[in-house]
């Protein structure tokens, strides 16, 4: 898989825009991460990228999904 930009998607999911996106895909993934970025009170998503398995990248931080695939309940578990 391509390292593909997903701040646009992480961006929307922050501002609390409805995640229209297919789920268990990274578009899926990065806008559950911006609203979770938003619920916890931290800045607003730059450089967002999947990585392998289920591990998201933003704000130079490595988070693992958990409770994947749950709109409105995807779960991050932050790794580094």
């Amino acid at each position: 898989m391509a390292n593909r930009d997903l701040t646009a998607m992480a961006a929307a999911g922050y501002e609390g825009g409805a995640n229209p996106h297919l789920a268990s895909s990274p578009n899926f993934y990065a806008h559950e991460l911006g609203a979770y970025l938003n619920a916890k009170g931290a800045s607003h998503p730059r450089d967002v990228r999947m990585g392998r398995g289920y591990r998201i990248r933003a704000n130079d931080m490595l988070f693992k999904i958990t409770n994947a695939g749950q709109r409105g309940g995807s779960t991050f578990e932050r790794l580094e």
